[in-house]
């Protein structure tokens, strides 16, 4: 019995190792377009949800009047939101300071979050409507933007670990 549960074994650990080697360039090449694929989707969502909260400000503006931020409900408040949107946007698809966009992103995210939990006469909560779902969606994007901070800070990182060490100067000392 042994020996059969030890072949049995073996036979998947070969199967796995050749399907380990037959899939290794696919594995690669999703190692090395996955953090900017993810950028660049994250920046043509938010360009697009930040355009149309210029288009039409409306159901943004009654969302957040159903919410604890029913003071912030105006085109105007609508219109800022859209224009950090945009610019995240922006700063995503180019590249530019991508740890800090990451965390405005995540910060926009939170405050749909914020909204999805707490106006359940709006969004249905635990059973959602329409809109819940509509607001649901920004949790992957949260986690998104978490993924982009994470990524970005730790190239950071490598990059300042592997500078060599720069000695202080007396003019830095006193």
């Amino acid at each position: 019995m042994q020996a059969l549960e030890k072949e049995r074994g073996d036979t998947m650990t070969t199967l796995s190792d050749r399907t380990d080697r037959i899939a290794a360039p696919l594995f690669t090449l999703i190692e090395r377009i996955a953090a900017p694929l993810l950028r660049l989707s994250l920046g043509l969502i938010l360009v697009w949800i930040g355009a149309l909260k210029f288009h039409d400000p409306a159901p943004i503006v009654g969302l957040i009047h159903a919410s604890v931020f029913s003071a912030l409900a105006s085109a105007t408040f609508v219109h800022v939101l859209g224009a950090l949107e945009i610019i995240a946007a922006l700063l995503l698809i180019s590249g530019v300071g991508l740890r800090y966009v990451g965390l405005l992103s995540l910060l926009l995210f939170a405050g749909t979050l914020t909204i999805f939990l707490t106006t359940p006469a709006v969004t249905g909560f635990p059973y959602l409507t329409l809109t819940g779902q509509f607001l649901l969606k920004d949790l992957v994007l949260a986690a998104a933007s978490i993924a982009v901070v994470a990524t970005d800070a730790a190239k950071h990182a490598a990059t300042r670990d592997a500078r060599p060490a720069m000695p202080l100067s007396r003019a830095h000392m006193a």
